[in-house]
């Protein structure tokens, strides 16, 4: 991905989460290598990432402010990650589709038939980042209560 492409993921990313961005870029070396920095709003960690000279970004890599590699052992700090989609995933996910107390429907698919809740609707309850939702639905107040994913579910109205 261009290095313009991924600036504008990033600022329309923070504009659909309501969170200010700051991100900053620097040449170390002199040499025409650029990192980016990039920091949310609140969030305790900062992504960044090398810009190649064809103008490709490339290693992602999350850290907190206050941790540090060590040098002198073999600990590096933060973790590196495919691409910049699964970054901004973990520093700024996207708000719940369906909030809490909205009607859904399971979908007719593999997973809710080999469950046997395709069809059924159900109450959102909690609605967690990254589409996982607990849901109330009949028979549901006796059975392991797990979190569904956004994927199963349609909204009703």
């Amino acid at each position: 991905m261009k290095l313009e492409n991924a600036i504008k993921k990033i600022e329309k990313r923070a504009k659909l989460v309501n969170l200010k961005v700051e991100i900053e870029q620097k040449d170390y070396h002199n040499n025409g290598q650029v990192k980016v920095y990039v920091h949310f709003e609140g969030a305790v960690s900062e992504l960044s990432f090398w810009v190649n000279r064809d103008g490709e970004i490339g290693a992602p890599h999350i850290r907190r402010f206050n941790d540090h590699s060590d040098l002198h052992t073999d600990y590096f700090a933060g973790y590196h990650l495919d691409n910049l989609t699964q970054a901004l995933n973990s520093l700024a996910p996207l708000p719940p589709k369906y909030p809490v107390g909205s009607l859904v429907r399971f979908k007719d698919n593999k997973r809710n038939n080999r469950w046997k809740l395709a069809g059924k609707v159900a109450l959102v309850i909690q609605a967690e980042s990254g589409g996982n939702y607990k849901l109330q639905y009949e028979d549901s107040l006796d059975r392991y209560n797990p979190f569904y994913s956004q994927r199963d579910l349609e909204m009703i109205s």
